[in-house]
């Protein structure tokens, strides 16, 4: 997850909020601190391991002054949990505190493929603020701030140890959102922080505007995670999940959910459908999904479904139409022309609205294609678009698919 909204705040972050505005201790010298989701704190003899930055501003600041009433020994290393932004735009504020305390300066660890996707959200900046406008309703910078990038000193593969004398700390490659993501286990305590790769709600696969996330491989991490059998498993966002039967419930429930998804999903893909057929076959067992925590309040099972499809297709719909389309512009001066009567059509998407059917009202409108057309008529389709949009984002359970709804809505509206 990236980025923050002012206009609906996605009901993960807010229980987050509300448990731990202040710093938790939730064992012996193991704290939480609010960053831009839970971050880790572990105190050692030689100093204090904490997992991400925070997002810079107010938030790191706190998340700092925090830590200097705890204790005034040095942070030995701060460990990104995975490479989306936002998580360690804060960074550089660590460093400067320490410089300022006369303190070493903490090294920044993070898994190996952490500075490839920097690297990327760089070189595709106009790209990326773009996307993440769209998913969180907000203004990105045009160019990409230099400060939100501080690479690792360290890099790791499948397994890091930091000695902090008293007690060690191990940072394990986790894949599950991201192929940098990793968890933090504590042995001795069996105190598992899964970073990214667990949520209370179903598994963030397949959201609309990000790179395909494989649910096999994040059913695998999250296997590996289970048999270390931790007795208190600390979510990305929310109240840590204390008890071994309760923490492998919930651990198992999610592997359980994506080896479904992945069984059913393959099934009708062998037997040629074709990816909205999928959609509208496919069931979604009440004894899985609905558990309190598979609630699609950020992810969703269709999601997962397409991003499944995704594994194994190409990009193609099936409708040859699509296989070489025309130019957008020319196509929309095609379709009004053909369309005798586009009062009709927005009669037809008014009474599909009214009769409960906003989909097939946004499939109607369509064919005006209301975002190229200039004229009257598509400026009518624009706003009524615009409405069942905002329609759909108030009744959506999730945050994202709201979000996005929200989003076009604006730009439709030209705000």
């Amino acid at each position: 997850m990236t980025g923050n909204s002012n206009k609906q705040e996605s009901p993960i972050l807010g229980e987050f909020l509300l448990a731990n505005k202040d710093l938790k201790t939730i064992a012996p010298g193991v704290h939480l601190l609010g960053g831009q989701g839970n971050s880790v704190v572990v105190e050692t003899a030689n100093g204090v391991v904490v997992t991400d930055s925070g997002p810079g501003g107010k938030i790191t600041r706190s998340m700092i002054e925090h830590i200097r009433q705890l204790t005034d020994k040095p942070v030995l290393a701060i460990v990104y949990s995975h490479g989306h932004l936002g998580y360690n735009h804060g960074a550089h504020s660590w460093l400067a505190d320490a410089a300022e305390r006369g303190h070493p300066r903490p090294k920044m660890v993070a898994q190996a493929n952490l500075p490839r996707r920097y690297d990327r959200y760089q070189e595709t900046w106009g790209l990326q603020a773009h996307l993440n406008g769209l998913q969180f309703n907000s203004q990105f910078p045009e160019t990409a701030p230099q400060k939100w990038f501080t690479y690792p000193d360290v890099t790791f593969r499948e397994r890091y140890v930091i000695e902090g004398g008293d007690r060690q700390v191990e940072i394990l490659e986790s894949p599950s959102e991201t192929d940098d993501a990793m968890a933090l286990w504590l042995p001795e305590e069996r105190i598992l922080y899964a970073g990214p790769a667990f949520i209370k709600s179903i598994p963030n696969i397949g959201t609309p505007l990000r790179t395909l996330r494989d649910p096999v491989r994040w059913a695998e991490t999250m296997e590996k995670l289970l048999a270390l059998e931790p007795e208190m498993l600390i979510p990305e966002f929310g109240k840590p999940i204390e008890g071994r039967e309760a923490v492998r419930e919930a651990m198992a429930l999610t592997i359980k959910a994506l080896r479904y998804l992945r069984e059913e999903t393959v099934k009708r893909m062998n037997r040629g459908m074709t990816e909205a057929e999928i959609l509208h076959d496919i069931a979604y067992p009440d004894e899985i999904f609905g558990h309190p925590l598979m609630k699609p309040s950020y992810g969703m099972p269709e999601y997962i479904v397409r991003d499944i499809w995704r594994s194994e297709n190409g990009w193609w719909d099936r409708n040859a139409t699509q296989l070489h389309p025309g130019e957008p512009d020319a196509v929309a001066a095609a379709l009004r022309e053909a369309i005798s009567d586009p009062e009709q059509v927005l009669a037809v998407a008014r009474r599909k609205r009214e009769e409960g059917q906003p989909q097939l009202a946004l499939h109607v409108l369509d064919l005006l294609s209301p975002e190229r057309s200039q004229d009257e008529i598509g400026a009518r389709a624009r706003a009524l678009k615009a409405e069942i949009l905002e329609q759909l984002a108030e009744a959506s359970p999730s945050f994202v698919s709201a979000q996005i709804y929200r989003s076009v809505a604006t730009r439709l509206n030209g705000r």
